[in-house]
C-alpha cells in the first residue's frame, strides 16, 4: 500500500511550504496520556519503490479499540499537526463490531475517544475522521493501517526517538539532570511542526522534520540537490501524489553530509521535486527553511525533543540513566 503521510502530507508541505505552518491554525488539543513515563514499540512497514524493496517506508505503531479484540495500526507522522482517523477503515469496524466506533458528529470528528496505543491509554477530547480511500479491513491477514499519530502525540512533552530499539519513549517532562549530561540544541516549534537547525553546504537552515517521511534523506530545492549529488549521477525518477496533483520526485545518490545537532550525517541520497512552484519554493527559502527529512537521516541514532522548550538533542544511544 502507499502511505497517506509519506506520498501525501509529506510532499503537500513541500509544494505548500509556507501555508498553514507560520500562519495560526486552530487549536489542536494535545492526546491526553498518564502522567507518568510511556513507552511505545513501533514497527516498519515496508513497501516497494522504483521496484526496489524500502524496509523504512513508515513506521507504524499497534493500537487497540474498545470492544474489538483486533490488533491495528497507526503512521506515526509528525508531519501531521494532530491525530486522525481514516473513515472508511472505521466504517468497516463499526460494522463488524459496533461498539468499537462511536458516532462521527458533522464535523467529521469523533469526541472523547479512548483506545490504547501498543497498551498506553490515550484519550482523544477529539479526533479527525478523513476518507481515505474505499479499502476495508481484511479480517483474515494483514497488517491493517487505520489512521495517523500526529504531533498532538508529544505536543508540550518530551519525547525520545529511539530509531536502533524501535521505541518511543514519551516523558512529561525532559530533566534537567538529562540535560546536564547531554548537549542539547535549540530548535523551532511552531504549530506543532518540528523544525530543526542544520547546517547544509556551509550555510545554516532549518529542517522540517518529518517521520511520516521516510521516502527521502534530504527533501531540498533543485539548486540545493544537485550540488550536493555526486558528480555525474543520474536522477531516479518516479510519480508521487500530492492530493490531486502528481509530481516528479528526482533522487540522485549523493557522498554529501550535513550537520544536525553537532554531529555530522553522511547522505545517500537527495530529492528534490519537479512540479513544486517556483514562488512557493522561494517563499520556503525566506522563511528559513531549507527543505525536509524524515527517518532515513536518524536510523542510527536516537533523537530527542522537548516541544516544550524548544530544545533538542541526538544521542548514539539510550542508556536507561538518561530517562530517569
Amino acid at each position: 500500500m502507499k502511505f497517506l503521510s509519506t506520498l501525501l502530507i509529506a510532499i503537500s508541505f513541500f509544494v505548500f511550504p509556507v501555508n498553514g505552518l507560520l500562519a495560526q491554525p486552530a487549536a489542536v488539543t494535545p492526546l491526553v496520556l498518564p502522567l507518568k513515563k510511556s513507552v511505545i514499540s513501533f514497527e516498519w512497514q515496508g513497501d516497494s519503490v522504483l521496484s526496489k524493496w524500502e524496509a523504512h517506508a513508515a513506521m507504524v505503531i499497534p493500537v487497540k479499540l474498545k470492544d474489538c479484540p483486533r490488533t491495528f495500526y497507526m503512521q506515526f507522522d509528525l508531519g501531521a499537526p494532530s491525530s486522525l482517523f481514516y473513515k472508511n477503515k472505521l466504517d468497516a469496524i463499526r460494522a463488524k463490531y459496533p461498539g468499537a466506533i462511536p458516532l462521527i458528529d458533522k464535523g467529521s470528528r469523533i469526541s472523547a475517544y479512548h483506545f490504547w496505543v501498543d497498551g498506553t491509554p490515550v484519550l482523544a477530547h477529539e479526533i479527525l475522521v478523513k476518507q481515505f480511500d474505499s479499502s476495508v479491513i481484511d479480517w483474515k491477514e494483514g497488517r491493517e493501517i487505520i489512521g495517523t499519530i500526529g504531533a498532538d502525540l508529544i505536543d508540550h512533552r518530551g519525547v525520545a526517538l529511539d530509531y536502533p530499539g524501535k521505541k518511543i519513549h514519551i516523558l512529561p517532562t525532559v530533566s534537567r539532570e538529562l540535560k546536564q549530561k547531554r548537549s542539547f540544541s535549540n530548535f523551532t516549534y511552531v504549530n506543532n511542526s518540528v523544525l530543526l537547525p542544520a547546517i547544509i553546504n556551509g550555510k545554516e537552515t532549518l529542517l522540517f522534520f518529518d517521520t511520516g517521511s521516510s521516502m527521502f534523506e534530504l527533501l531540498t530545492n533543485k539548486v540545493t540537490c544537485l550540488q550536493l549529488a555526486t558528480t555525474g549521477a543520474k536522477p531516479a525518477q518516479h510519480q508521487v501524489k500530492s492530493w490531486d496533483r502528481t509530481l516528479t520526485a528526482n533522487t540522485y545518490a549523493s557522498s554529501a553530509s550535513i550537520n544536525i545537532a553537532n554531529t555530522k550525517l553522511s547522505l545517500q541520497s537527495v530529492t528534490y521535486i519537479e512540479g513544486s512552484s517556483t514562488s512557493q519554493v522561494e517563499r520556503m527559502l525566506k522563511a528559513g527553511i531549507g527543505g525536509m527529512t524524515g527517518n532515513k537521516l536518524f536510523l542510527h541514532h536516537v533523537l530527542i525533543l522537548d516541544t516544550k522548550n524548544q530544545q533538542f538533542a541526538m544521542l548514539p544511544s539510550l542508556k536507561k540513566s538518561d530517562l530517569k
